[in-house]
Order: C-alpha cells, then sequence, then structure tokens
C-alpha cells in the first residue's frame, strides 16, 4: 500500500513540474495487450488473496511468486522505456529473496512492531493483508533484501526493501523522463527568445 501512495506523490510531483503525461500514449510497447492483461489478471488475483485470504498456502504461493516473475519479464522486454530496468531489477530482488523465504516476503518482529505496534504476529505467521511473513532475522535467507527500511510517509508507517526503492526509482525516472516538460510552456520560452531584442 505505502507503494501506491508514494507513486501518487510523485504523480503529484510530477504534474507540479507541468509534464506533459500525453507522451505516454506514443510509447511502443512490447508483448502485446494479451501480456498486459495477463499481468494486470494476476496482479488483482494476487491482491485479492493476500488482502482477503489469510494462511500460506500453494495457490497463493504460486500466484505471487508467479505474477512477480511475469511482471519482471513483462518490463525486461520493454527496458527501452525510461524506468524500466529499475523497476525489472527491483522486482527480481524482491522475488529472489522471497523465493529463498519460502514464498513470501520476511520481515523481522522488531521491525513490524515498529510501524505496527497495536499488532501482535507469531513468528512465521503472515502479517494481515500482507506479503509479509514474521522471521528473526538469524532465521531469513538474504536478510539484507528484505523489508528492512521502515518509513513514515505522510503518517502512513511501513518497511520496504531494497527492491521496492528500486521500484519507486523505476516508476520516478519513468515519470521524468518519458514525459518532457510541458509543451506550452516550452513555447512560450521560444516566443521570448524570438521577441526578444
Amino acid at each position: 500500500m505505502i507503494l501506491i501512495y508514494a507513486i501518487i506523490l510523485l504523480s503529484l510531483v510530477a504534474i507540479m513540474f507541468r509534464r506533459d503525461f500525453s507522451a505516454i500514449g506514443q510509447i511502443s510497447f512490447r508483448g502485446g495487450w494479451k501480456l498486459g492483461l495477463l499481468v494486470l489478471g494476476l496482479f488483482l488475483l494476487q491482491a485479492g488473496l493476500v488482502i482477503y485470504v489469510s494462511g500460506q498456502s500453494m495457490f497463493q504461493m504460486f500466484v505471487v511468486i508467479g505474477s512477480q516473475i511475469l511482471l519482471a519479464l513483462l518490463f525486461l522486454l520493454n527496458h527501452h522505456i525510461p524506468g524500466a530496468k529499475l523497476f525489472a531489477l527491483g522486482i527480481i530482488l524482491n522475488t529472489v529473496v522471497m523465493i529463498a523465504n519460502g514464498g513470501w516476503m520476511p520481515i523481522t518482529p522488531e521491525t513490524y512492531q515498529s510501524i505496527r505496534p497495536e499488532r501482535n504476529v507469531e513468528l512465521q505467521a503472515r502479517a494481515p493483508a500482507s506479503k509479509g511473513i514474521m522471521l528473526e532475522q538469524h532465521d531469513t535467507n538474504l536478510w539484507f533484501l528484505t523489508d528492512v527500511i521502515p518509513i513514515n510517509l505522510l503518517g502512513h508507517k511501513n518497511a520496504l526493501s531494497i527492491g521496492d526503492v528500486l521500484i519507486l526509482a523505476g516508476i520516478a525516472q519513468f515519470l521524468f523522463l518519458a514525459t518532457p516538460g510541458n509543451k506550452v510552456e516550452a513555447s512560450g520560452r521560444a516566443s521570448q527568445v524570438n521577441t526578444s531584442p
């Protein structure tokens, strides 16, 4: 959820800097709409299974990991798009650490308590409405790639992984490199130059 808030914030910043979002429609997309719809459908299914279904079933893990892998492949296929490589790398790092720890993203009890002090989650249990599983640091494979970065964004506390940070960097790169400066603003500057003595 914190990633959604961050994306909204980055989009608002891009709007403040008068970026031309119409340019996004001119980007050539590889893979076709069928692959895009497949990835979108898997992520909607993933969201439903994570938010509304408790536990750690094999079907849940298959959908979560499968959608992550497909999304990474989709962005690697479209590596020419600004931010796609960073986004894909972030997804790959998150997927690797999840596979290394049974299909879920580990978070230590200490980190979880710092962002959700009102909740108590047992070790090896999945946090409510989350892909995070509670593991001690010494029981976690590739601990440095897990949710180890606690943040507070506009009052919303959460923990990010290095992969999440790369995903946000990729989104920021896309918003500011795929959208040139506003055309009206640019033409206004050009007319000022032409009329200057």
